[in-house]
């Protein structure tokens, strides 16, 4: 839930309230960045000392280390990293472009060759956004694709398109895990602040 508290009459500058299960972050604000779950060299009892609110992790980098699976069975990202504030998860879109020599993009989703070992990845925009959701994030994002600067304007309309596509499919995979609720549990779902999906 998002609560805007104060608008500049001349400008579009904001300031705002962003209600997540497990903290309140002021906005704007400032996510450290915990690729593979750990923020470098800063614990995260010194994190919270100099005020940080929310961290982003990678949904990509996660599934490859330590794997989803154990995240959810030690108790979610928050646990194994000891972090009871925000968490937002990136949904490895950017390795589309990072690792751009070691995968293939196609309407359906992304393919990629293990960075780590060479095993075979499939992520689609489905799959980031069940991910997410086993590594308990407070923020998920959908899966999206960009191009280098510059690129040609066919690329980028292509790679928009592909993106809004992709969105829509993310959104799908929340309205269908509402739909299966009964009413009472989607009302206590929503009043504990369930995962958002942002759209990029």
């Amino acid at each position: 839930m998002f609560k805007l508290l104060k608008k500049d009459c001349n400008t579009r500058a904001r300031l705002g309230l962003l209600k997540t299960r497990h903290f309140e972050v002021k906005t704007p604000n400032f996510m450290p960045v915990a690729t593979q779950g750990s923020v470098k060299m800063i614990s995260p009892e010194e994190l919270k000392k100099i005020g940080v609110e929310i961290i982003v992790c990678n949904t990509y980098h996660l599934m490859q280390r330590p794997g989803t699976a154990l995240i959810k069975k030690l108790g979610g990202i928050h646990k194994f990293m000891s972090w009871e504030r925000a968490i937002l998860t990136d949904s490895g879109g950017f390795q589309a472009y990072s690792l751009s020599e070691l995968r293939s993009v196609d309407d359906d989703g992304l393919r990629f060759l293990s960075h780590i070992d060479g095993s075979r990845i499939h992520l689609t925009p489905e799959k980031a956004i069940e991910v997410q959701q086993d590594l308990g994030a407070d923020i998920a994002m959908c899966l999206d694709f960009f191009t280098a600067y510059p690129s040609e304007f066919i690329e980028a309309r292509i790679a928009v398109e592909r993106t809004i596509n992709w969105a829509g499919r993310s959104l799908n995979v929340k309205k269908n895990a509402y739909s299966q609720l009964s009413r009472v549990q989607l009302s206590r779902n929503l009043e504990k602040n369930a995962p958002i999906v942002f759209l990029n």
